[in-house]
């Protein structure tokens, strides 16, 4: 892992403090298995908050950090059971989840959250979370690679004729192939019309000749994530109207992009690509007012960006819908802007994931051509 022990030892002694100044202890769950269907669980993906402080990502386990305590931290596991083993594997148990730097290990069975005292607000987790550490960069420009290679492959494979999730099942080999955990979100392979529909997961519909194939799709790698869009035309080239909106797009991820950068904020970068799209649209003949919101957000309606990290819509000072957060350096986030013309099946969003630094920002995803 790239994350190291000590850096997860040097987040929970920044909340430790945190915790005495306010008087506070703090309990994290990691979660529990959750049933898909009668006897069978969905894989299990342990609480992200537990595991930026712990490191630990096993099922029914939990933390308490105590400042007043004699043990300040204590991490609470299953213990070892070798008849649940056979079936469902193994577990640290009390002596392996030593090596994960608690002061206490204890059976999970034994804790207690009754009484009072409890932090009830996680915002100082989420607010060290928005500042990734060097390590952290490392991870998701790991991330950030498989990613890349899982769309040029996806990109040799596409043609008409081609089902959606054929697609899909592409990118899944490429991220676990070269070590992923698996996506970081449901991938969306949308072809024509479903690219107007922002969440689409379906992934069923064969792809004709002429569509616009829409393709969010990012791995996890060691817990952290990537989130890259792309849009590739399946008989090779767009039509004009295709190519006129696509290019709108590429300019306003420019404009958005240019203006990242410390001190600048999540709104400025919105708003510049917000005006490119706008005076595109005027220009191709789709809206009449530039100024008019209600018309833009017809073609436009999603923000510029997100934080990016552990989550793919990252906890933190920076948030999806937070557009007056302040860019510092370390954080990560994505920029995709879009246009969807529902009535013309044509939906077109393009992203990637810049980190902005000292003074300015890095594309993450550069690699990957538009």
């Amino acid at each position: 892992m790239l994350v190291t022990h000590t850096e997860f030892k040097q987040r929970r002694d920044k909340v430790l403090t945190y915790l005495a100044e306010q008087g506070k202890k703090l309990l994290i769950r990691s979660g529990s298995e959750k049933i898909f269907s009668y006897d069978v669980h969905y894989p299990f993906r342990v609480d992200s908050d537990f595991y930026y402080l712990t490191g630990f990502t096993e099922a029914e386990s939990a933390l308490i950090l105590d400042p007043r305590a004699a043990n300040p931290y204590t991490l609470y596991v299953r213990p070892n059971d070798m008849e649940r083993e056979i079936w469902d594997g193994r577990r640290a148990g009390l002596d392996g989840a030593k090596a994960f730097g608690a002061d206490n290990v204890m059976d999970i069975a034994k804790l207690d959250d009754s009484g009072d005292g409890w932090l009830d607000d996680l915002s100082i987790v989420h607010s060290l979370r928005s500042i990734k550490s060097a390590a952290e960069i490392a991870t998701i420009k790991r991330a950030c690679q498989i990613s890349i290679q899982a769309h040029q492959v996806l990109s040799e494979e596409l043609v008409p004729g081609i089902h959606e999730y054929e697609l899909e099942a592409t990118l899944n080999h490429v991220f676990r192939s070269q070590g992923a955990n698996g996506w970081a979100y449901p991938p969306i392979v949308a072809a024509g019309a479903n690219a107007c529909v922002l969440h689409y997961i379906e992934n069923s519909s064969v792809i004709k000749a002429g569509d616009l194939v829409l393709v969010d799709a990012g791995c996890e790698f060691e817990y952290y994530a990537s989130d890259i869009t792309r849009v590739y035309a399946a008989s090779g080239s767009m039509t004009q109207e295709q190519q006129d909106l696509y290019d709108v797009v590429i300019a306003a991820q420019q404009a958005a992009i240019a203006a990242i950068k410390p001190g600048s904020s999540f709104k400025a970068s919105h708003d510049a690509a917000t005006k490119v799209i706008a005076e595109g649209l005027k220009n191709l003949g789709y809206i009449k007012d530039t100024n008019n919101a209600d018309e833009i957000k017809k073609y436009y309606m999603h923000g510029t960006g997100h934080s990016l990290g552990i989550d793919v819509h990252d906890r933190g000072i920076a948030r999806v819908r937070d557009r007056d957060t302040i860019y510092v350096p370390g954080m990560v986030t994505t920029v995709e802007p879009g246009i969807y013309v529902r009535e013309k099946g044509i939906g077109i969003r393009i992203e990637d994931d810049v980190l902005v630094t000292s003074d300015g920002y890095e594309v993450l995803t550069a690699a990957l051509a538009h």
